[in-house]
């Protein structure tokens, strides 16, 4: 049995076991610049960002910081910020500011990031999901198994509504539950906690590396997504979630179990 955690990065299902649900970024989708600070600039960036922001929810306010305190930013930038605190990310992202800021003004910093990602959040909708995504969840809960949420975000429960997908989960750990985000294992345990499953029936379906070593630290199997599928700790793998049936991965993981119990 399995349960599927939906974790702005993990889902689970029923009967027993867990799989892990996909996390924010996942069901969402998330937009990162790759610039060459040779031909743009941050204020280019910031502008491609915003342009692209009535389409679909893009995670443009990093660009919006950078531009604003003259802060290149970058591809590989935007990636070490992902799934971060947010004074996490606002510390890798001041790391490449021309001048050193005062804790003050970081505070200030981080008020204005967290109030750019509010405004982003507050644009969505059910077509800002990734495609598979939403189909994936339902497919597992008709055919009985329990579904989560499992993200470091603090937003995640508002995020959900505006997806209007809230009433698709059978429990959510966020960032106001946990101290320590991915790659710690807490916010996995949380969510499997939630559950009544023990970790070991967990499996978690993750787009983000840092998600899927949490998934290994907390003793669940991981379905990498994306540029996860290489991380080492991946026990499955998957371009997106339209290449692959979660269901019937969850039942085949299922069947195996029951075999080696047999035996």
């Amino acid at each position: 049995r399995f349960l599927m955690l939906a974790a702005g990065n993990l889902l689970k299902p029923s009967d027993g076991k867990p799989v892990a649900v996909p996390t924010q970024d996942m069901i969402l989708g998330s937009y990162y610049l790759t610039i060459d600070n040779h031909e743009k600039d941050s204020k280019e960036a910031a502008r491609e960002a915003k342009e692209n922001t009535d389409k679909v929810y893009r995670d443009e306010n990093e660009a919006m910081m950078a531009y604003e305190n003259g802060i290149p930013f970058d591809e590989l930038t935007y990636e070490r910020m992902r799934g971060l605190s947010r004074n996490e990310a606002l510390d890798i992202l001041l790391a490449r500011a021309r001048r050193r800021y005062t804790e003050p003004e970081k505070m200030v910093l981080a008020m204005r990031k967290g109030d750019l990602y509010m405004e982003a959040i507050g644009r969505l909708d059910t077509t800002c999901a990734l495609p598979g995504a939403i189909e994936s969840v339902l497919a597992l809960r008709h055919s009985g198994f329990r579904t989560a949420v499992a993200s470091s975000s603090q937003h995640t429960r508002f995020i959900l509504k505006h997806l209007g997908i809230q009433n698709l989960f059978d429990a959510v750990a966020d960032g106001n539950l946990i101290e320590k985000p991915a790659p710690n294992p807490e916010v996995f345990l949380l969510a499997a906690e939630k559950m009544h499953l023990p970790p070991e029936s967990c499996l978690v379906v993750d787009d983000d590396n840092s998600g899927i070593e949490g998934a290994h630290r907390a003793g669940m199997l991981a379905v990498g997504i994306a540029d996860a599928a290489y991380e080492p700790f991946t026990d499955y793998r998957a371009e997106d979630l339209e290449s692959i049936d979660l269901l019937s991965l969850v039942q085949e993981i299922n069947r195996k179990e029951k075999a080696l119990q047999i035996g």
